[in-house]
C-alpha cells in the first residue's frame, strides 16, 4: 500500500522487529527516514545509493545475473561505455562486494567478472527499474519534449536534451 504525505511517498512494509505488529508506525518506511540518519551513516547510505543507482552499475549487475563474463564481453554488451568507465565501475562494484573478479593463470591471462551473492540480491530491483524504464520511454520522451518546448518558449535554455 502506498500513501503520499506531501512530497514523501510511504510504503507499508513489514518490520523485522519483535512486537512490530502491535505498532502501526513500525511499518512506515519513507526515504526521509533513511536520510535522517546521523551524518556518517547518511553519507554511507548516499554513497551506496550512488553506486547501485548508477546507470552503468545497474546495467552490469543486470547482465552479470546470466553468469560470469569477460571484460571484452561486458564492453560489447554495454553499448556506450568506455573501457575506462567499465574498468572503474567494475572495480567499484568489486570494492562494494557486489562483483567478483577472477584471474585465471593462462597465457594470455583470462579475467572473468561475476555477481556475488550480495550482488545477486540487487538483480530483482535492478531488473524492475529496467522494466519500468523500458515501459515508460515514450512517455518520458514526450514529457522531456514538452518541458524543453516550454523552456524554449519562455526564453530559458533547457538544461538537458
Amino acid at each position: 500500500m502506498t500513501e503520499t504525505h506531501g512530497a514523501i511517498a510511504s510504503h507499508r512494509m513489514p518490520a523485522h522487529t519483535a512486537g512490530a505488529e502491535d505498532d502501526p508506525s513500525a511499518f512506515d518506511v519513507t526515504m526521509e527516514r533513511f536520510c535522517a540518519l546521523d551524518e556518517e551513516q547518511a553519507e554511507l547510505f548516499r554513497s551506496i545509493l550512488g553506486r547501485v543507482g548508477d546507470k552503468w552499475s545497474m546495467m552490469l549487475i543486470g547482465m552479470l545475473q546470466q553468469g560470469p563474463y569477460r571484460f571484452t564481453e561486458l564492453k560489447r554488451m554495454t553499448r556506450g561505455i568506455s573501457s575506462r568507465m567499465l574498468t572503474f565501475t567494475l572495480r567499484q562494484l568489486e570494492r562494494d562486494g557486489l562483483v567478483t573478479r577472477t584471474v585465471y593463470a593462462e597465457i594470455p591471462p583470462r579475467v572473468e567478472y561475476a555477481a556475488t551473492e550480495l550482488g545477486s540480491t540487487l538483480v530483482g530491483p535492478v531488473m524492475a527499474v529496467a522494466e519500468w524504464a523500458s515501459q515508460h520511454q515514450r512517455e518520458i520522451v514526450r514529457f522531456r519534449e514538452a518541458y524543453d518546448a516550454a523552456q524554449d518558449d519562455a526564453g530559458d535554455t533547457p538544461r538537458v536534451r
